[in-house]
């Protein structure tokens, strides 16, 4: 059921690994990640393919560094550090992205650059427009580059070193993710400005939410909302609604005033509605997005996850 191979050797298969980025994808047989550039020659990240079909000769390329392993998204991606502690050490960056998700090269790399000239602990790309999509917020925006909020989903996150360390040992016993999302970005002293949203680098989800997932899930007794109870119980953490508290626009100026930035946000979607994917409750969820901008405030406290 489970076999690894060793540490990626160079997006070619032959050369010396130079790349301090790490993309990790839980993928099944439909996986989209041969498009995302990793067999290109001087791509700057390299890729493993955590394999959780059953296909002998699928993703076997040098360059797809095939892992085998059947279960969840995040109780793999444990596996795989447990069983390979140097992979730790031989990155910066890790990008841990659904197997459903429409990416290039030159985005995935801009998220790995971002992450080092931002300073972050934790970002994900926006997403398209015609994206599945489970938070409104999380749609690209085309006022901003970048939007510093206090969460990111489990979709897409990209995380540092510090924080994938401190994650790792809750990964163990998470199928779905669900509740880890409101934990990874409050393990510094002082978070803010340490997670953001990448507008000015979008990919589009291609799937809707949940499905297979939620099924392996199941498989196993338990649901997603258990998963998410059981983190929000353990760490009196209740508010999953993604909060933008500070944003860059295109200009390079900063705003720093919540009720302005949802408002800004809520009119440049409604301003494109008709190119959402996603529509049904639209007028609902941009209410949503406006009254938890005005009256929420972001969740940006230290959680001890070492206890």
């Amino acid at each position: 059921m489970q076999s690894i191979s060793g540490l990626p050797s160079g997006n070619s298969g032959g050369e010396a690994h130079l790349s301090r980025n790490l993309v990790v994808v839980r993928a099944g047989d439909t996986s989209l990640h041969r498009k995302w550039g990793a067999s290109e020659h001087g791509c700057a990240f390299d890729l493993i393919v955590s394999y959780f079909g059953d296909k002998r000769d699928a993703f076997r390329a040098p360059w797809e560094q095939r892992v085998d392993f059947q279960g969840g998204k995040w109780d793999g991606i444990h596996h795989l550090f447990a069983s390979r502690p140097a992979l730790l050490d031989s990155y910066d960056y890790f990008w841990f992205p659904d197997d459903d998700i429409e990416a290039d090269r030159r985005t995935i790399e801009g998220v790995f650059s971002a992450m080092r000239r931002l300073d972050l602990a934790v970002s994900q790309p926006a997403l398209s427009l015609d994206s599945y999509f489970s938070f409104l917020p999380f749609l690209k925006s085309e006022v901003f580059t970048v939007r510093f909020v206090d969460m990111v989903e489990v979709m897409i996150p990209c995380l540092n070193r510090f924080t994938l360390q401190k994650m790792l040992p809750l990964f163990s016993t998470s199928m779905s993710g669900f509740g880890l999302d409101l934990v990874w970005t409050r393990l510094l002293a002082d978070n803010r400005r340490k997670c953001a949203v990448l507008d000015e680098l979008p990919v589009r989800h291609t799937r809707p939410v949940g499905g297979a997932l939620a099924a392996a899930v199941a498989s196993r007794g338990r649901t997603q909302a258990d998963e998410l109870l059981a983190v929000q119980s353990r760490y009196d953490a209740w508010q999953a609604y993604p909060l933008c508290y500070e944003a860059i626009d295109g200009r390079g100026r900063r705003w720093r005033s919540q009720v302005v930035i949802g408002a800004r946000m809520a009119a440049d979607l409604l301003l494109r509605r008709k190119t959402i994917l996603q529509r049904k409750h639209f007028l609902q969820n941009v209410r949503l997005l406006l009254e938890r901008q005005a009256l929420w405030r972001p969740q940006l406290a230290i959680l001890n996850v070492d206890a």
